[in-house]
């Protein structure tokens, strides 16, 4: 999916199709999703059909920034664009028969991570109505708050961690938007 600025594209979501309980093939092979999926396909979450799930959010990024460096345009930063596309998605997965909407959020209140890895953080879809379904596991940082992380990340890494914030904050979560049977419950319909 993409936000457009007039003719220009401006930020993109990328998502892809399981279908759960295992029994038919997933339209993406297992090892190009994440892990945690595979949570959905094995966990007993009660889902039957397809399930939609968001890959990763670019917001800022068209050819032309893509073209001068990897840094996104800031500019776009901050204007809901990116909850915008999740609540397009959401949209559309619902018109196309689909059980659920999954979407790895992103710790909280860190946004040069959210922007580096490509996600909206775990209270953005919270308020669009998922819930928690998984976390990453363990009570130390995620290996890439210990050294894959760019430096802008690498800073905001430290400051919440001087500023008291538990490890365990850092780990990204499932979130699951179940949409069969669930139109009243919706906060975007």
């Amino acid at each position: 999916m993409g936000a457009w600025d007039g003719d220009k594209c401006i930020a993109q979501l990328h998502c892809y199709r399981l279908r759960v309980p295992n029994g038919s093939p997933d339209l993406w092979p297992a090892w190009t999703r994440p892990a945690y999926i595979e949570t959905m396909l094995n966990g007993g979450l009660d889902i039957t059909g397809p399930v939609w799930c968001h890959a990763c959010f670019h917001v800022g990024r068209s050819i032309e920034s893509f073209a001068r460096s990897d840094e996104p345009d800031a500019h776009y930063f901050g204007r809901g664009i990116g909850t915008a596309l999740a609540r397009s998605s959401i949209e559309w997965a619902r018109e196309h028969g689909y059980a659920a909407v999954a979407a790895p959020g992103t710790p909280a209140n860190l946004f040069t991570f959210a922007v580096w890895a490509g996600g909206l953080p775990w209270t953005t879809y919270a308020r669009l109505g998922f819930t928690e379904v998984a976390t990453e596991t363990g009570d130390d940082l995620p290996q890439w708050a210990k050294d894959n992380a760019p430096l802008d990340v690498m800073a905001s890494v430290k400051k919440a961690l001087a500023d008291g914030r538990p490890k365990r904050e850092f780990h990204s979560r499932l979130m699951l938007l179940r949409l069969m049977n669930a139109r009243q419950a919706d906060p975007i319909t």
